[in-house]
């Protein structure tokens, strides 16, 4: 899969670009929050220092997002954390590699600043996914009211020897 979204990404038919929130806001309404008006699917931390917003293009529609936050959660105890919140790929674009690409352009990212874990809220429906992309659940299932049941996943992001080699457009 990884050749795969490297040549999707050198043919230019895959693009990853940071963002900002409010681009965001149309496949958070339309994939995870449809009981929302789209100007309510802000993030009250959208706008913080550290921030970042990554899209997937492809053949230039936005189709992936995901949203980065600093920020520590208590049952970890490394000092530099990252938050992964509000990854969203559009139904038809979905299987293609979008969710994939962006996230090893995340984890290269945060590397390069020195950041030890990403971790995230995921929902159940979407931890194998994660699982696949090296995450590890932390405790038991818990509910998120309106949105459905979750598992804290995380995952180690320090600087290895060999990077994750995905080009990208910043």
């Amino acid at each position: 899969m990884e050749i795969l979204i490297s040549w999707l990404v050198k043919r230019k038919l895959l693009k990853i670009k940071q963002i900002q929130a409010v681009d965001c806001y149309p496949i958070r309404q339309q994939i995870l929050w449809q009981h929302k008006k789209l100007e309510d699917c802000g993030i009250d931390i959208d706008e913080q220092e550290g921030a970042f917003h990554l899209g997937v293009f492809l053949k230039d529609e936005l189709v992936c997002i995901g949203s980065f936050f600093k920020q520590n959660h208590a049952q970890f105890s490394e000092h530099n954390q990252y938050r992964l919140r509000a990854m969203a790929t559009l139904t038809k674009a979905q299987k293609q590699g979008a969710a994939k690409a962006l996230l090893y352009f995340a984890f290269e990212r945060l590397q390069n600043q020195n950041q030890e874990i990403l971790w995230c809220d995921a929902r159940v429906i979407a931890h194998g996914f994660y699982e696949k992309m090296g995450f590890t659940k932390k405790g038991k299932i818990y509910e998120i009211p309106l949105i459905g049941p979750h598992y804290l996943m995380w995952k180690s992001v320090k600087r290895k020897m060999n990077s994750y080699n995905v080009s990208r457009e910043i």
